[in-house]
């Protein structure tokens, strides 16, 4: 089982396999819901595909693939950043053989410029947390929110910051709605199980049933968070502090696979740069599940497109990283 500690190696300037095989190896460690990594990349030639592995889908609540291909959308993002890291230009083409073939193919283009926030950005990715405690954005850099909204846009997404108290009002009832109507239903705790990483169990997968505030917290947060946590469980996140998250919802012009994976691409841009400010993130995305709430999500706050997730982002507590499946299970050759 992977975990941050086994980052991995950069290959030498001439080894191109293995420069290949070392961006599939950053792209393994990006987020995707229950930590379920989604994800799988096969080498043809001198080309990398992401394609997406069904059998890693969450049917209850993704009933469209929607949460599946943003994930690989994250992965997408994540092998462009090792790409660019390693001073060559990525060229990427999406759904290169439409719904039928890999979400997308990515070759090594021309030469680039390497900068420091090239460098900075890879050395987040194995920093990045999911944290699902009191979260503060008032130490983070001011132009921050606005430098987000840039790096989402460059990725064809929209991050409409939701700010003022009708609108924070408003997201909040409609996520606590929402995660009542996902409870009453049943799906969402049938889902869950199904990813517990319980302690010891070496899965490489799933979300450790630590890693949450505990059932009382989670519900007393202004937005409800998702609980993890099981019967004698100690609730990791669970800490005094400071809950005055940026919180954000991230568009999209459509709704269709193409948007899906734009959104993926713009959340791991969002997550690096906050992490590289020192930020951790965490979402209350259950009106985007919900889809009797959906549409009233993108009304009430006016956003410019379907949501496709809602974030929190703010400076937050040491949280362990999640596991990661190792290299060879995700990598392929054809």
């Amino acid at each position: 089982m992977s975990t941050s500690s086994d980052w991995p190696s950069r290959p030498a300037p001439d080894d191109v396999a293995g420069r290949l095989r070392w961006y599939a190896d950053v792209a393994r460690w990006a987020p995707s819901k229950h930590n379920s990594q989604p994800w799988r990349f096969v080498v043809d030639g001198g080309e990398l595909e992401v394609w997406a592995d069904p059998s890693r889908a969450l049917p209850d609540t993704d009933r469209q693939g929607r949460e599946l291909v943003l994930a690989c959308g994250c992965a997408l993002h994540l092998l462009c950043v090792a790409v660019r890291a390693a001073g060559r230009r990525p060229r990427v083409e999406v759904l290169p053989q439409g719904h039928s073939g890999p979400l997308a193919r990515v070759v090594e283009g021309g030469p680039w410029p390497t900068s420091d926030q090239d460098r900075a950005l890879l050395a987040a990715v194995p920093r990045r947390r999911t944290d699902r405690g009191p979260l503060d954005a008032t130490p983070l850099p001011p132009d921050l929110p606005f430098r987000l909204q840039d790096a989402a846009q460059d990725e064809g997404a929209v991050l409409r910051l939701v700010s003022t108290p009708g609108e924070l009002a408003s997201l909040a009832r409609l996520v606590e709605q929402a995660d009542r109507l996902l409870l009453r239903s049943g799906t969402v705790d049938r889902e869950l199980e199904r990813w517990h990483q319980h302690p010891g169990d070496g899965r490489q997968d799933g979300v450790p049933v630590t890693s949450s505030r505990g059932q009382a917290a989670s519900a007393r947060a202004d937005l409800v968070q998702r609980d993890f946590t099981v019967p004698g469980a100690v609730a990791a996140h669970d800490r005094p502090g400071r809950d005055q998250p940026l919180v954000a919802v991230l568009c999209t012009p459509a709704d269709r696979p193409a948007d899906w994976l734009a959104a993926g691409r713009a959340l791991a841009a969002v997550l690096l740069l906050a992490t590289t400010s020192g930020a951790n993130a965490s979402y209350a995305d259950q009106p985007v599940e919900a889809e009797q709430l959906r549409g009233q999500l993108q009304e009430q706050l006016a956003l410019p497109g379907p949501p496709q997730l809602v974030l929190r982002l703010g400076v937050g507590g040491q949280v362990d990283a999640p596991p990661r499946r190792d290299l060879d299970e995700v990598l392929f050759s054809r």
